[in-house]
């Protein structure tokens, strides 16, 4: 696995983004000779208002002292992006019609998986978008540090499950003058069976297009 301990460090996140969150490492495995290096990437995760930490606060979140109140003990589990996500079921059963042979059940097994912004956004009325969260620091952490994350790992194709986060990525290394020659597109999250199947939108066919044009080793 990459060493991201450097990523971010002596900049917002002194310390270094995932010396602070260890958990929201990028998580899965590229060690196959049948395709490339898929980066697939999430928006952001998610705690009811209840949640004992200091997540609805950006500035004690990312530079705070008090690093006990950030990912309770009990949440860990659900922040770590090795956990299974049932909705990915949909990427994965469209990873084995692309893949010749792939046993794939959960999308680290053929990808790496990651979410884009690191502050967890408020459920909202069953709302789950961190648009409503977003804040200048919350955008300057997540680009800074996906930029590193590239860099590091050196991914040859990038596919976001969320056409928000994919967004200000793009928005986010304009504004820096990023050079960026990966492949790098979105596709509505598989949570959603309608736009998921519909056959003219951007779910399950543009998914399986990306991965035969730019994953696949021909």
């Amino acid at each position: 696995m990459a060493n991201y301990s450097n990523i971010g460090k002596g900049g917002i996140v002194k310390e270094g983004v995932f010396n602070r969150f260890p958990d929201l490492i990028p998580a899965g495995n590229w060690d196959s000779d049948k395709h490339k290096k898929l980066l697939v990437i999430g928006e952001s995760n998610y705690f009811d208002d209840n949640v004992d930490s200091e997540f609805k606060n950006p500035e004690a979140w990312y530079k705070g002292e008090d690093t006990l109140h950030l990912i309770p003990e009990g949440k860990k589990t659900d922040v770590n992006n090795w956990i299974a996500y049932r909705s990915f079921d949909r990427l994965c059963k469209t990873i084995k019609e692309v893949l010749e042979g792939s046993t794939c059940e959960h999308i680290y097994d053929e990808a790496k998986f990651y979410n884009y912004f690191l502050r967890p956004a408020t459920v909202q009325e069953r709302s789950k978008s961190f648009k409503k969260d977003c804040t200048p620091l919350d955008r300057d952490v997540a680009g800074s540090t996906l930029c590193e994350i590239i860099e590091l790992d050196k991914p040859d194709i990038i596919i976001f499950v969320s056409k928000y986060a994919y967004l200000e990525f793009i928005n986010y290394i304009e504004s820096k003058e990023y050079k960026n020659n990966i492949p790098m597109d979105f596709v509505n999250h598989p949570a959603h069976p309608a736009s998921w199947y519909n056959k003219n939108g951007n779910g399950m066919q543009k998914f399986k297009k990306l991965l035969s044009d730019y994953w696949i080793c021909k």
